[in-house]
């Protein structure tokens, strides 16, 4: 196949980013041209790479949505998410007009909607990637949207039909009016569903999750195709830890570690816990997020700002954390135990997925105290059980090598149209 010219739009927090700079590194190696259009807060994470990248909005507007302590709120969070969307709307269509490069196929996050529409105007094939099973409704095995309201996943399929008949309601109230506007500016019809023509109106969409994490339901869209969980595997190019980390953890048996997100800045109460908890369980411990790496290193806790993931995570104990899917993910591959705090978005139905798993339990985050975490952390390091279906999850986990079917899929896609 000749080189592509493929342009990749992510939308959201490192967590969501770094799947897609998983796939673009496949077809990178394939010899495609790669580009991004993507928020300057992680524009570092492509250029380090080689790659091209376009800004979309500023890094202070980024910054700014981070540090909004609405985004942790269950419904104000969406709502906040979906403003910003809405914003880099006419941002999208501005900068890859500039940008004067021919692309043969497009690849973005379930909500990197500018970018799809700038794509079908220009009449580019399109490839939605899904990172959680929340982005699939189904009246089948429904998705928990809302901490605590468990109740709609076990209700009957008509009451479920009637609850995603007025989260449509929502969404169009909410969306479709700037969202159609700014179609009609591009000559574009209006959107009409909200099911097959936003969330999944793509040419292709790409379920990064497999089968026994979510199983397929008769009701997903018959343009979808489910893959196993990215994972940008450690090699001899990848930097090591920092050595303040790597004193800490040579020093001593492996900790907990904790982290509530890397776009999360609200983590006070959270990081107050993870030192009460910790000691209360003679255990060591380690902080991980962005508020945090000012505090000066103790014997038996350390907090930074960032680490790798895929480096640390085979070193610590256990971990505690809000329940993103790159988060989630990167536990399972390490065969960690994990105890999730989750406030918004994806996060409490990945946790009740690692419940049911066998290799997580959960706390609701108005519930989170030194009691209740210690306890909990006490119940998952002791559970034989719990250690056992850790390591057969990660052996699922780290078998898999998904990458090559999903870079022929989008080779595929490139030609479509």
């Amino acid at each position: 196949m000749r080189p592509l010219s493929i342009l990749f739009a992510p939308f959201g927090s490192e967590g969501d980013v770094r799947p897609v700079l998983w796939l673009a590194g496949g077809l990178a190696a394939r010899g495609h041209r790669i580009t991004f259009a993507i928020t300057p807060y992680y524009k570092h994470l492509v250029e380090s790479r080689g790659w091209r990248a376009l800004d979309i909005g500023t890094r202070e507007n980024f910054a700014a949505i981070m540090q909004d302590p609405r985004l942790w709120q269950p419904r104000a969070g969406t709502d906040l998410v979906i403003g910003h969307m809405l914003e880099t709307l006419p941002v999208y269509s501005e900068v890859l007009n500039k940008g004067g490069e021919h692309y043969d196929l497009i690849i973005g996050s379930t909500l990197g909607t500018g970018a799809f529409t700038w794509a079908e105007q220009q009449k580019i094939p399109r490839l939605m990637l899904h990172m959680q099973p929340m982005c699939l409704k189904s009246v089948h095995e429904c998705p928990l949207y809302i901490e605590g309201a468990e109740w709609i996943c076990r209700s009957p399929k008509w009451v479920k039909r009637c609850f995603f008949w007025l989260s449509d309601r929502f969404v169009i109230r909410r969306i479709f009016p700037q969202l159609n506007a700014h179609r009609a500016r591009l000559g574009l019809p209006p959107l009409r569903r909200v099911d097959d023509e936003l969330w999944h109106g793509a040419d292709g969409v790409a379920a990064l999750f497999p089968p026994w994490y979510a199983a397929p339901q008769p009701d997903w869209p018959r343009n979808l195709r489910q893959f196993d969980f990215p994972r940008e595997p450690v090699s001899s190019s990848t930097p090591p830890l920092e050595s303040k980390l790597e004193s800490f953890l040579s020093a001593g048996a492996p900790p907990i570690l904790w982290t509530h997100g890397s776009a999360n800045l609200d983590t006070k109460k959270f990081a107050a816990i993870a030192r009460e908890a910790t000691e209360s369980l003679g255990l060591r411990g380690l902080l991980v997020g962005p508020a945090h790496g000012s505090v000066p290193a103790e014997e038996n806790f350390l907090e930074i700002t960032h680490a790798p993931f895929a480096q640390l995570f085979p070193r610590v104990r256990a971990v505690v954390h809000h329940g993103g899917i790159g988060t989630t993910v990167q536990a399972l591959a390490a065969g960690l135990p994990q105890l999730v705090i989750p406030r918004a978005h994806d996060q409490p139905d990945n946790a009740r997925r690692l419940e049911h798993l066998g290799v997580g339990a959960r706390i609701r985050y108005p519930d989170l105290s030194v009691e209740t975490a210690t306890q909990k952390l006490r119940e998952l390091l002791s559970s034989s059980q719990t250690a056992a279906d850790c390591a057969q999850l990660q052996k699922q986990v780290t078998a898999a090598h998904p990458l090559p079917a999903l870079c022929d899929w989008a080779e595929q896609l490139s030609v479509r149209l």
